[in-house]
């Protein structure tokens, strides 16, 4: 399918929504990636569904993408669709001690509204550079705290472009793990319970926390976050230590020198030359210490199978 095709398909949005053939380069915390055939930057959930259902007529391909801190963007692109939640759809609201919030919200934002209403529980989501919809994708945590802690019901759009509610005890949370891990479901939007707290030491603790991120973490480089899921009983970013490959490069990548846990872009490196960081890491840490790493970040796209066939 080509663009003309899409167009003639996706006419009812508005120019200023519906992009084709646009360049993912810059909606990737790598800073790398090609382009995506069709780009959409819905403002509401209306507009979710009348894209979904269009997709679901013409059998096209979605993905959704949020602030992309934690993928990884083929440099062939993203065919079909690519539903984009990030500024977007981040609308708020708050009721006493409850934060409504659509899942394109970023984590830092919802933390800072939190401190602002004297509501704690949001404070160790400060620094990290993702969305809510991503947060609770993978059960984002650091520090003391947990998604999971905090969210109390969800809403997503199911296969059949129905609104679905999901209770808090049906979430499924674990490690970078919940429900909606491995379903093709769209989330939408989440209630959050927080807890009242004192202004001054929400913000203290914040700081405290961002501090600690700024003296480990290589925020200085184009990165997905961490790299490797943590292994029972280990620290990938060790094990990768260990194996002697804190500050291992290629031309424009490698593991950053300041924490070994990250794969970093040094400004040019293709999503190709990124991959092989990881593949080498992944391969080098198995044969010295017989130990499997899996990457927490997400590959998205279109990828060659035997470029990513390490990952199994």
């Amino acid at each position: 399918m080509n663009s003309k095709d899409y167009q003639a398909i996706f006419s009812s949005f508005s120019n200023k929504k519906i992009f084709y053939n646009y360049p993912l380069k810059d909606f990737s915390s790598f800073h790398s990636g090609g382009a995506a055939d069709v780009l959409l930057l819905p403002s509401n959930i209306e507009e979710i569904k009348a894209a979904m259902s269009l997709c679901k007529q013409n059998e096209i391909p979605v993905q959704v993408l949020g602030k992309g801190s934690n993928v990884l963007i083929s440099d062939k692109g993203i065919r079909g669709l690519t539903i984009y939640l990030h500024s977007n759809f981040d609308q708020i609201q708050i009721k006493d001690n409850l934060i409504y919030a659509n899942v394109g919200t970023s984590l830092a934002q919802l933390a800072a509204l939190a401190a602002s209403n004297n509501l704690s529980g949001l404070e160790f989501a400060a620094g990290i550079p993702g969305s809510l919809g991503g947060a609770i994708l993978m059960n984002a945590s650091a520090y003391d705290g947990e998604i999971k802690n905090v969210v109390e019901n969800s809403s997503y759009l199911n296969e059949e472009n129905e609104i679905k509610e999901l209770n808090k005890e049906d979430h499924q949370f674990d490690y970078r793990h919940s429900f909606y891990s491995d379903k093709p479901y769209i989330i939408l939007r989440a209630e959050l319970k927080l807890q009242k707290g004192k202004r001054l030491e929400i913000y203290e603790k914040m700081n405290e926390f961002q501090i600690k991120r700024r003296q480990s973490q290589p925020l200085d480089k184009y990165s997905g976050g961490s790299a490797f899921k943590r292994p029972t009983g280990y620290f990938a970013g060790k094990l990768i230590s260990d194996a002697g490959l804190k500050g291992y490069s290629t031309q424009n990548a490698g593991v950053s020198a300041k924490h070994a846990g990250f794969v970093v872009n040094y400004g040019e490196a293709t999503a190709s030359e990124i991959n092989s960081v990881f593949r080498h890491v992944k391969e080098e840490v198995k044969k010295q210490f017989g130990i499997d790493l899996h990457p927490e970040v997400k590959w998205l796209g279109e990828w060659d199978a035997e470029e990513i066939a390490w990952k199994l």
